[in-house]
């Protein structure tokens, strides 16, 4: 049986509306803790709050809803981008049935990083920020919508390590492109246990949408 695809951004007022609800989430996230707190226990809430008048006439749960999901029509959902790499190919992210426990594992090592904040210095929390930023790309635990996930857990996670973002910063649009999208590609299609060869030149280009210890030039980068 098969089921619909979604391309949220093909509804009506689709920027329009994503604009003043990100806008909105963004401020949240700078000034309320419970907030951010909430975002990085469980982002499903969040991507049910932006994205669920976008889902397709009858198919509500492809919002809120990680792929993978026993008993909903999301259950064995692959999810691919087109690629930058091979132009006119594309490449997929993790498989559906992966998702859940790798999204657990990414949600308690954000946690543990946030708990340990006092004690780690800032180059280890913008090198953690990228990993988890990366994780939840190659993971993609959403039909569509998942950069807005990523993008806001990325400044929730940030907030709660003290660290805040730019004005060169936004949840939506997407503040980046084919640079990033390509460092992305390649974490993605790394082999098992050789992901993170990619995260320190993502957190070097992470690192220019956030202030305080990184508002300097060259200020914790990687080496």
């Amino acid at each position: 049986m098969s089921f619909p695809s979604w391309q949220a951004h093909q509804a009506n007022d689709y920027d329009a509306k994503m604009s003043k609800r990100c806008d909105q989430l963004l401020h949240e996230i700078k000034s309320d803790q419970s907030r951010r707190q909430s975002i990085i226990g469980d982002p499903r809430h969040l991507h049910a709050e932006l994205l669920a008048d976008f889902a397709p006439a009858g198919y509500s749960e492809y919002a809120g809803t990680y792929r993978g999901t026993p008993a909903t029509t999301l259950a064995k959902r692959a999810a691919s981008s087109p690629s930058q790499l091979a132009p006119g190919t594309t490449y997929n992210f993790l498989d559906a049935s992966l998702v859940r426990p790798a999204m657990d594992k990414v949600l308690n090592q954000a946690s543990t990083t946030i708990s340990s904040r006092q004690s780690i210095d800032d180059a280890t929390k913008l090198w953690r920020l990228a990993c988890t930023f990366c994780w939840l790309g190659k993971i993609h635990p959403f039909l569509d919508g998942t950069g807005h996930i990523q993008r806001a857990f990325f400044a929730a996670m940030a907030y709660e390590l003290g660290i805040p973002v730019t004005n060169r910063f936004s949840i939506h649009p997407r503040p980046f492109g084919k640079l990033l999208a390509i460092a992305l590609e390649l974490f993605t299609r790394a082999p098992q246990g050789q992901e993170n060869d990619q995260v320190d030149l993502i957190a070097e280009y992470l690192a220019f949408f956030l202030g305080g210890p990184f508002d300097a030039p060259g200020k914790n980068l990687p080496p």
